[in-house]
Order: C-alpha cells, then sequence, then structure tokens
C-alpha cells in the first residue's frame, strides 16, 4: 500500500468514525424530549453539540486532507460549511447538500449558543427544532456522506 493510500485510509476511518457519532447523537436527541425536564433539555442540548462537532470535524478532516488552507477568522466555521455545499471537481463530491444548508447553520447557531449562553436555561420548544434541523440534515448528508467515504477507498492500482 502507498503512502497515499494509507492516508486515504486513515482519512475513511476517521470521517466514517465521526458520521457514525452523527448519527448516534441524532438517535439520542431524538429519543429524548427536551420538555421533560432539565435532565433531558440538557442531554439533547448536548447531544445537539456533538452532533454538529462531530459533522463539523468531517468537514475540517477532509480539507486537512486535501491539504487546502486553514481557515482563519471570525467566519471561518460558517465559510467551512458553506464551501462543503460545493463539489470540487476531480478533488471532492460537495459533501453537503445545499437543501439542508441552513438546518446545518442553524445547528453551528445552536452549538455557538449552548457553548457561551451558560446562564441561560434551554429552551425546549427550540431544542426541538433543531433537533428537527439535526434529523432532515442527517437524512439529506447521508448520500453525499456515504460518495465521500467510496471516494475515499484508495484503488489498488493507485
Amino acid at each position: 500500500m502507498s503512502p497515499a493510500q494509507v492516508r486515504l485510509a486513515g482519512l475513511s476511518v476517521e470521517v466514517r468514525r465521526d458520521w457514525e457519532q452523527v448519527e448516534r447523537h441524532a438517535k439520542t436527541c431524538a429519543s429524548t424530549d427536551p420538555r421533560l425536564g432539565a435532565a433531558e433539555a440538557a442531554l439533547v442540548a448536548l447531544s445537539l453539540d456533538h452532533a454538529y462537532q462531530a459533522f463539523e470535524q468531517i468537514l475540517v478532516r477532509v480539507e486537512q486532507a486535501l491539504r487546502l488552507p486553514e481557515r482563519t477568522g471570525q467566519h471561518w466555521h460558517r465559510r467551512l460549511l458553506a464551501d462543503a455545499t460545493e463539489a470540487l471537481p476531480g478533488v471532492r463530491p460537495a459533501i453537503v447538500p445545499k437543501s439542508v444548508e441552513r438546518s446545518w447553520e442553524e445547528l453551528l447557531g445552536c452549538r455557538h449558543f449552548l457553548r457561551h449562553a451558560y446562564a441561560v436555561e434551554l429552551d425546549p420548544e427550540r431544542l426541538i427544532r433543531n433537533v428537527e434541523h439535526l434529523q432532515a440534515a442527517v437524512a439529506a448528508t447521508s448520500a453525499p456522506m456515504g460518495e465521500l467515504l467510496a471516494a475515499l477507498i484508495p484503488s489498488p492500482d493507485e
């Protein structure tokens, strides 16, 4: 196996693991009603945070593997997501369907809120809306994620 094949295989394992985390946290969110109390709301909030973090880690890993410049600046998270909606011909397919870009944006905003609003009581209805965004985003991103993973599997003749 060539060094390039080893890097691709490693990236494939990491991306698959991260996507499985996204799906696992989405299931946790869907199985918990944040209206039942503070503990349930906290579980949903943490699952939303962890789901988006795992998703964003995929986007970062892919860019690092492609040796793209490291993102900086105040809005780098948003630009990372927006760029993931575009295919890079001959390099990688689009990772995020444009149809759910807004859902992923809402989850990015939710993560930001959760990480900076320490003393605020969690709003169960807002959490439910974000769970719906996560469900839609995961469902629509599943096929492109499969395409990305298929593209990462090194062929023996490379």
